[in-house]
């Protein structure tokens, strides 16, 4: 994921669980909140894994996520929480979870990649 879409800062993450809408699905929770440019922060907790899958599904997110980049309406940020059950699921599943929740948002306009 390019440098302008990371969401890094620790303010941010506990404003978007604070104030954010969120949609889960048994493999991700999708936070979102209005902001001035889309960005997006992972968090993947110790119950997933150990660090080397941690780090992987991270990665997974991340790539799926800067796919569909173009077809997001700007102007909010994401928090992508991945549950246990992200350890064990393909780059599809989560790419399907990811286009289901931003649907739901109501953010995401154009086909699935």
């Amino acid at each position: 994921m390019q440098k302008i879409y990371r969401l890094t800062q620790r303010g941010s993450f506990a404003y978007a669980y604070r104030k954010g809408d969120s949609v889960a699905t048994p493999r991700l929770v999708v936070y979102k909140v209005t902001a001035h440019n889309l960005k997006v922060g992972i968090s993947v907790g110790k119950k997933v894994g150990n660090s080397v899958v941690r780090s992987r599904v991270k990665r997974r997110i991340g790539e799926r996520f800067r796919l569909l980049i173009p077809n997001i309406e700007k102007g909010y940020n994401f928090v992508i929480v991945a549950r246990a059950a992200c350890a064990d699921a393909s780059s599809d599943t989560i790419n399907g979870d990811l286009v289901y929740a931003l649907k739901k948002h109501g953010v995401f306009n154009g086909e699935p990649v």
